[in-house]
């Protein structure tokens, strides 16, 4: 059967059937994919059977290589491009994955790296029966198009810095900024725990990086431009000084979640969120940590024009 994509009644996002997770997506079906996620930025794939990890992979990497996000996190885990969001603990009483459950203010899966997020893919695997938290996604091309001309047309010239050393201070990582995201303490503490569990079983684990990128970026598919900042990671605009930057930053990220740019998604067991990562951003809800809460994120990486000393884009 063919894939099936139903826009929703939101400013962005669609329902896709059709997808089985257990045979190679035809190129017919990758084509419908990538023309969906084009046209509506999120697309929530439903009703079909449970995907083995081998196979949310298989599906994930027709879109482009992955990024081992688990290591970042001191996770042990099997499959390195799997990162697990949940609030588990293990025997050892250590997390089992990353996320806790604290709310996470709105971001952009690995702006803090050098090879950002291009697509992610979010798995809902067991959601809280009593009220599960919502996953909201704001469109970032909506947000540059709206933006005043003048606006745009400086910040083409501006490059930002993204670190998430406000959830997870690492030596001589830790940077001076005005207060931490919500949630910082609990992702602070987990990952503070990993550290010290892999130090007791010899692994090794790369640093967490930060990176500089464009406040404007154009997408390397659509070719469309979008504002590349977010509240939780954009910390600094370069050459301005903090107050300025801060103030830049405050004004850009109220813009750019807008609600009228704004899908709230509510989770169903086995929902599959394939999202634009650079086209988008998003934030979760809190929810009552004696829920369980388990899901499946993978990302594919992209890489941003590099900054010259000069402030200019690298050819």
């Amino acid at each position: 059967m063919a894939m099936e994509v139903k826009p929703l009644e939101a400013p962005l996002g669609a329902l896709v059937f059709g997808w089985n997770p257990k045979t190679e997506l035809s190129d017919v079906d990758e084509k419908t994919v990538r023309q969906g996620l084009a046209a509506h930025q999120v697309l929530v794939f439903r009703g079909h059977a449970t995907p083995a990890d081998q196979e949310l992979v298989r599906f994930a990497y027709r879109f482009g290589n992955l990024i081992k996000g688990s290591e970042w996190f001191g996770d042990i885990d099997p499959v390195a491009e799997i990162l697990r969001v949940n609030n588990l603990v293990g025997a050892d009483g250590v997390a089992e994955g990353t996320g806790a459950s604290a709310s996470l203010e709105w971001h952009a899966d690995y702006s803090y790296v050098p090879t950002v997020g291009k697509e992610s893919f979010l798995e809902a695997v067991e959601i809280p029966a009593k009220n599960p938290p919502q996953t909201c996604f704001a469109n970032q091309y909506a947000a540059f198009e709206s933006l005043p001309k003048a606006m745009a047309e400086r910040l083409r010239t501006l490059y930002a810095h993204h670190s998430i050393t406000g959830y997870a201070k690492d030596g001589e990582q830790e940077l001076q900024i005005t207060g931490a995201p919500q949630g910082a303490d609990d992702f602070r503490e987990s990952f503070q725990a990993k550290k010290e569990r892999n130090a007791r079983l010899g692994v090794e684990r790369p640093p967490i990086p930060q990176a500089v990128h464009p406040v404007i970026v154009r997408h390397p598919d659509t070719g469309r431009e979008i504002l590349y900042v977010s509240k939780g990671i954009t910390r600094s605009i370069l050459g301005m000084p903090r107050d300025e930057s801060n103030a830049l930053l405050k004004e850009l990220t109220a813009h750019s979640t807008r609600p009228e740019n704004v899908y709230a998604h509510d989770w169903q067991v086995g929902d599959m969120v394939m999202f634009d990562t650079l086209g988008t951003l998003h934030r979760r809800d809190a929810w009552d940590p004696s829920e369980r809460r388990v899901m499946r994120q993978l990302s594919t990486l992209w890489t941003p024009p590099a900054r010259e000393e000069n402030g200019a884009a690298a050819a």
